[in-house]
C-alpha cells in the first residue's frame, strides 16, 4: 500500500471512529453500527449529502421502532407467541369477522374488554395471545398473566405493604391486561376482593382480556360465593365488552384422535 493510500485509510478509519463516538453520544445505535454500509450504498447511488443524511435518519427510526416492538413483546410475558395466522378458523366456531374487527385494536383505544368464554382447548388463550401480540407490534404496553399468578402476586404485594405500588406500576401502566384461565381455582374472600380491585381500577381506563371456562352464572362460585362482589365484577367487565362464547371440542383432543391415540377412549370424552 502506498503512503498516501495508507494515510487516507488511516484518516477514514479515524473519521469512522469519531462518527461512532458521536452516534453513541447522541444515542443513535443503528447509525453507529451501520453508517459505513449506508454510506457505501449512498455513494453507489450517487446520493446527495442531504439524501444520505435522510437515509441515516430513516434507518435509525426504523430500527428504533423494531427495538420498541421487541421490548414491548418481551415485557408482555407471553408463554409463547401465537398469531391469528396460526389459528385454525376452519375447525373453530369463532366468527372470523369479529376477530378481524378486534384485530384493528380499536377496543384498546376505547378501553373495552374482551371476554373469551368456553371449555378447555377451544383456542381462548391462543386468541388472547394473538390479539395481545398485535398490540405489542403496535407498541401498546401489554401484560399477560394467569389468574393464579395474578392472585399470587397481589397477595405477596399486600403482605409486603406494596399493593398500591403493584397497582400503579403493574396493573395501571399497561393499556391491555390479559388474564388467562380465570375460573380454574376458587378464590377466598381476600383474593376475591383483590381481583375486584384489579377490575375496578381498570374500569373505563384500560382494556382487559379474560379467558374463562365458566359461564357468567358460575362466576359467583369462584368469587367466594359473594353475590354482591360478583355482580360488581361482572357489571364492570361486561359494560364495555366484546363477549365471545366459544364452543366445540378441544383442539388437543382432536389432534389425539387424528393420531389414533384416543380411539379406545372416545366414549370418555
Amino acid at each position: 500500500m502506498r503512503f498516501w493510500e495508507f494515510a487516507m485509510h488511516k484518516e477514514i478509519h479515524s473519521i469512522n471512529e469519531q462518527i461512532q463516538e458521536y452516534a453513541a453520544l447522541f444515542k443513535l445505535p443503528a447509525i453507529k453500527e451501520s453508517f459505513s454500509s449506508i454510506a457505501q450504498e449512498a455513494a453507489k447511488k450517487n446520493l446527495s449529502y442531504s439524501h444520505f443524511l435522510l437515509e441515516l435518519f430513516r434507518y435509525e427510526h426504523q430500527k428504533k421502532i423494531e427495538r420498541s416492538k421487541a421490548t414491548t413483546l418481551k415485557m408482555a410475558g407471553f408463554p409463547k407467541v401465537k398469531t391469528l395466522e396460526m389459528f385454525d378458523f376452519s375447525s373453530s366456531a369463532v366468527d372470523r369477522n369479529i376477530i378481524n374487527e378486534l384485530s384493528t385494536l380499536r377496543f384498546i383505544e376505547n378501553a373495552e374488554n374482551i371476554l373469551l368464554i368456553g371449555p378447555s382447548g377451544v383456542g381462548k388463550t391462543h386468541l388472547a395471545i394473538a390479539l395481545g401480540y398485535l398490540a405489542t407490534q403496535a407498541r401498546i404496553k401489554t401484560k399477560f398473566i394467569t389468574a393464579a399468578d395474578l392472585l399470587l402476586q397481589l397477595e405477596i404485594a399486600q403482605q409486603t405493604n406494596r399493593l398500591q405500588y403493584y397497582f400503579k406500576k403493574v396493573i395501571n401502566t399497561v393499556k391491555l391486561l390479559i388474564i388467562d384461565e380465570f375460573g380454574y381455582i376458587k378464590l377466598n374472600e381476600n383474593q376475591a376482593n383483590l381481583f375486584f380491585q384489579v377490575i375496578n381500577k381498570r374500569y373505563e381506563t384500560g382494556s382487559i382480556i379474560i379467558t374463562s371456562n365458566l359461564s357468567f352464572t358460575k362466576f359467583k362460585e369462584v368469587l367466594n360465593n359473594d353475590e354482591a362482589l360478583t355482580t360488581a365484577v361482572l357489571d364492570r367487565l361486561i359494560h364495555h365488552s366484546h363477549i365471545l362464547n366459544i364452543q366445540g371440542e378441544s383442539y388437543r383432543l382432536k389432534q389425539k384422535r387424528k393420531a389414533g391415540v384416543l380411539t379406545r377412549l372416545d366414549n370418555n370424552f
